[in-house]
């Protein structure tokens, strides 16, 4: 007898406890919708974020856009830029040993 009344509990508590966590929830967006009204319609926002895409002002900011390495363009050959370091470091020794 115990035992079915202890499990009656047990029940009850738990689903108090579920119901009480979902009535947060709503009041929760309630307060969102609240928080977020805008003045703009959804077409008026599709509208301005198409014309600062085609202007070329809009940036990408997703995981993969980061992930790419930048396209760097030389006007000077790499051979040259070889002797260059090698020199430096040549250089640098002398410097160094003096």
């Amino acid at each position: 007898m115990k035992v079915k009344a202890m499990k009656k509990i047990i029940i009850s508590t738990l689903l108090l406890s579920a119901f009480s966590a979902f009535a947060n929830e709503a009041g929760d967006d309630l307060q969102n919708r609240a928080a977020f009204q805008g003045e703009l319609t959804r077409a008026e926002v599709r509208a301005d974020y198409l014309r600062t895409k085609m202007g070329g002002n809009l940036f990408d900011t997703s995981e993969a856009a980061s992930q790419k390495s930048p396209t760097v363009t030389q006007s000077v050959l790499r051979g040259s830029l070889k002797a260059e370091a090698v020199q430096a470091a040549r250089y640098r020794i002398i410097n160094e040993l003096m």
